[in-house]
């Protein structure tokens, strides 16, 4: 690769990435706003060394594993010197779900109260509500996934007491089925009063359902519709519906909108899980059959007709439908709700930017001074500096700064960001900034570093600088080493694989990818690639970069298609997040670079198959 022209260099790092300059503290002059800073910690925490710290994480797993056993002494000894930690939560949190097990109640109303109660875990409590009603379980009955055991024990009993409502909890029972959790569905039905595996009654007729929503059934959808409309009079109608919603999420998901709105057709909307309502959603846009999209969304529950996406999708359809009045205000609910995918074409939508041009005040050196002098903040520092390529101490070191900045409000957490980059905690500068409500500094929350090193491989492979700060923002969190479950590795999450295929048609050696600018050149020729084999589309490539490029274009409809339904309508939960949430970062580095262009406009047409 040729060397950058040291003119054009300096340019493209000015244009691309700005968002690494600190934004302007106090502006000096007329325009000066007033310090309305109120930094604060939210108690006194004291320091401890270094070495008790370090010593402490040594003994903290087998610590753990002491109380799984049923060990009360070392919990009680490690939480005499971790009370007060991200550390000491956890050993509690399990130490509790052993006591409740062995059914020592004294012990555990003890150690939940000292709990705080943003960090006491679901399971425990659900442990605890069995020593008082708080009406988790009747909030609990409503999921129909998986839950942990101690929830599962929590509504048997209370199924066996008549505690439940019976026609949610048979609702769960259904959706214990179709996600193949037979043994809690079985264990639940039968504290109902009605095993599955009963002769007659209500349990046997759930156990029929088998036949059409277990995962082996939905293998063949339309052979499992067959066999639910040859079932369905024998079955109650709020067992009928529930499965037809599944079978239409199903065919949903395997593309096949026009089958999966005729099964939604014969379902209850009351019966819909959350996500089975999504998909009946997801298949009407994808037919872009406004008026039905318009009567999903607000047939949806509360919490779902109010988030972004479908607050957005319900503007749209009725613009669609000639109500720009109404579509108006939908739109602005939808800008205001932070900085996500669809906060960015709802403000463009109302004419408006998606990054906000009011500066925000860097924190005073002697507020840093005080935050990094913090207990709770310097033992996640003293972790993180001790971790070097110790993955687990580094995920220990993260656990310790979300506890420790939990509470903060925004002056103080704009401070830790600060601090975490200047301390090169990239993840945890982004975790930071990224959690402020009023107030904001977007070049901490879109953070640029490795500036040099992107700039000069985007310009090689002709590619946007902040659609690849987009990637590597949600990839790594700019975390060097990083490494995925499936083996992904560095700060684009390149696997070791696609390295050695990337090496062999560039020239560069494989080993390159395990150093951060190796790795940030191997991810961009490879994002380059995607691109240039998906017809020349960000939203395309970035599908196939998390899912591989076959998919990405099975995914494609036989005419083309706005790029933002195709990204709702990924059938792939984690890569239709993942899409989502690069093309969003693209839109907000692009805008701190100073340009301009529209998400939508950005992201255009996915051409036909």
């Amino acid at each position: 690769m040729k060397a950058l022209r040291p003119a054009l260099a300096a340019a493209l790092l000015l244009a691309a990435c700005t968002a690494e300059q600190t934004v302007e503290p106090v502006n000096s002059g007329a325009n000066r706003p007033a310090d309305t800073s109120q930094f604060r910690l939210p108690s006194v925490r004291g320091s401890e060394s270094m070495m008790q710290t370090l010593d402490d994480y040594a003994r903290y797993d087998s610590v753990l594993q002491a109380a799984k056993n049923g060990d009360d002494v070392q919990p009680a000894q490690f939480l005499n010197s971790q009370n007060d930690s991200a550390m000491g939560e956890a050993v509690r949190n399990e130490w509790l779900k052993s006591l409740a097990k062995r059914g020592n109640w004294q012990t555990f109303q003890n150690e939940y109260a000292r709990l705080a109660p943003e960090g006491r875990s679901k399971e425990v409590r659900c442990y605890a509500e069995t020593l008082g009603d708080t009406g988790l379980s009747a909030e609990l009955v409503r999921d129909t996934a998986r839950l942990p055991q101690g929830c599962n024990t929590l509504l048997e009993t209370q199924a066996a007491q008549g505690r439940l409502n019976p026609a949610d909890a048979w609702r769960r029972v259904r959706g214990l089925i179709a996600a193949n959790q037979t043994t809690d569905a079985a264990r639940l039905a039968a504290a109902l009063g009605s095993p599955l595996d009963s002769g007659s009654g209500q349990g046997a007729q759930e156990n029929q359902l088998r036949s059409v929503i277990s995962a082996a059934a939905l293998k063949n959808p339309d052979a499992a519709a067959a066999r639910l409309a040859a079932l369905e009079p024998a079955l109650t109608a709020d067992q009928a519906a529930f499965a037809w919603g599944v079978l239409g999420r199903q065919q949903a998901k395997n593309q096949n909108y026009a089958a999966a709105l005729d099964a939604y057709a014969r379902a209850n909307p009351q019966q819909l899980t959350d996500e089975q309502a999504e998909w009946y959603a997801r298949a009407a846009l994808r037919q872009q059959n406004w008026p039905l999209l318009a009567t999903v969304i607000r047939n949806m529950p509360q919490n779902l007709q109010q988030s972004p996406a479908w607050l957005y999708w319900l503007g749209r359809s009725l613009e669609a439908q000639g109500n720009k009045t109404q579509a108006a205000g939908l739109y602005r609910q939808a800008a205001a709700s932070g900085r996500n995918f669809y906060a960015a074409p709802a403000a463009a939508a109302l004419g408006g930017r998606p990054v906000p041009r009011a500066p925000a005040a860097e924190p005073a050196a002697a507020d840093l001074r005080a935050l990094e002098r913090d207990g709770a903040i310097n033992r996640a520092l003293i972790l993180f500096h001790a971790s070097g390529g110790n993955k687990a101490m580094r995920r220990a070191a993260q656990a310790e700064w979300r506890y420790a900045t939990r509470g903060f409000n925004d002056d103080t957490l704009l401070a830790a960001a600060r601090l975490a980059y200047d301390k090169r905690f990239y993840e945890m500068a982004v975790h930071s900034a990224d959690n402020t409500t009023q107030k904001h500094n977007f070049n901490l929350r879109y953070i640029t570093p490795y500036r040099e090193s992107v700039a000069a491989h985007a310009q090689a492979n002709s590619i946007d600088p902040a659609w690849v700060y987009g990637l590597i923002r949600q990839e790594s969190r700019f975390v060097t080493g990083a490494q995925s479950g499936v083996g992904a590795q560095g700060l684009m999450q390149v696997m070791p694989a696609t390295a050695r295929e990337i090496a062999r048609k560039t020239g560069m050696d494989s080993g390159e990818l395990d150093t951060d600018d190796g790795n940030i050149r191997m991810g961009t020729w490879y994002l380059a690639d995607a691109r240039r084999r998906l017809q020349n589309s960000e939203v395309l490539a970035a599908a196939g970069y998390n899912a591989g490029p076959g998919r990405a274009r099975q995914w494609q409809a036989a005419t083309p298609l706005e790029a933002a339904i195709y990204a709702e309508t990924i059938p792939f939960d984690e890569t239709r997040d993942y899409v989502k949430k690069v093309m969003a970062n693209t839109a907000y580095y692009t805008a701190l670079s100073g340009r301009h262009t529209p998400l939508k406009r950005r992201m255009g047409t996915i051409p036909a198959k």
